[in-house]
C-alpha cells in the first residue's frame, strides 16, 4: 500500500512539473519573453579603501568598473556579517561608488569583518531589473 501511494505522489509531481512547463511567460521584465529587456551586466573590478586606524567617524569606500550606461541606470550595494551570510540592502546609487560610513551607519565600526555584494540594475517602465549580485567582496576597517 506504501508503495502504491508513494508511485502515485512521484506521478502527481511530474504531472505538476511538466505541466508548468508549458505555462505562459507573463513577467514584462523577463529577458526571454521579452526581446526589449536587457539584462545588466554582473558587477566586476571591485576595490576599497578605508579611514585610518582611530579616524572619527570611520568609513569604507567601495568603487567598481562601471557598466555601460545602455544596460545600467544604477547599482544596489548589499552588505553582510559572513561571506554566506544574508545580506542587506545598504545603499542605491547611479555611479561606482558607494561610501559607508559610521556617521549615517553606526554599525560601521572598525576591527569587524564585512562582506559587500554589488548588483546593477535597469530600470524600465515595469519596475527596476536587477542583475547578477557580485561574488561577496571581504572588507575590514582597521
Amino acid at each position: 500500500m506504501v508503495k502504491h501511494l508513494a508511485k502515485i505522489i512521484i506521478l502527481i509531481m511530474l504531472i505538476t512539473l511538466i505541466a508548468s512547463c508549458s505555462l505562459k511567460r507573463s513577467n514584462p521584465l523577463d529577458p526571454n519573453g521579452n526581446g526589449d529587456i536587457t539584462v545588466p551586466e554582473p558587477v566586476t573590478g571591485i576595490s576599497h579603501t578605508t579611514s585610518s586606524q582611530h579616524q572619527n567617524p570611520c568609513w569604507v569606500n567601495i568603487k567598481w568598473v562601471a557598466n555601460s550606461a545602455s544596460n545600467t541606470d544604477g547599482y544596489f550595494i548589499y552588505r553582510g556579517m559572513g561571506y554566506y551570510s544574508s545580506y542587506a540592502l545598504v545603499g542605491d546609487v547611479k555611479t561606482n561608488e558607494f561610501m559607508h560610513s559610521s556617521a549615517d551607519d553606526p554599525s560601521v565600526q572598525p576591527k569587524i569583518d564585512f562582506y559587500y555584494r554589488i548588483s546593477a540594475y535597469k530600470i524600465y517602465p515595469e519596475g527596476k531589473l536587477e542583475g547578477r549580485r557580485s561574488e561577496p567582496y571581504w572588507v575590514r576597517i582597521p
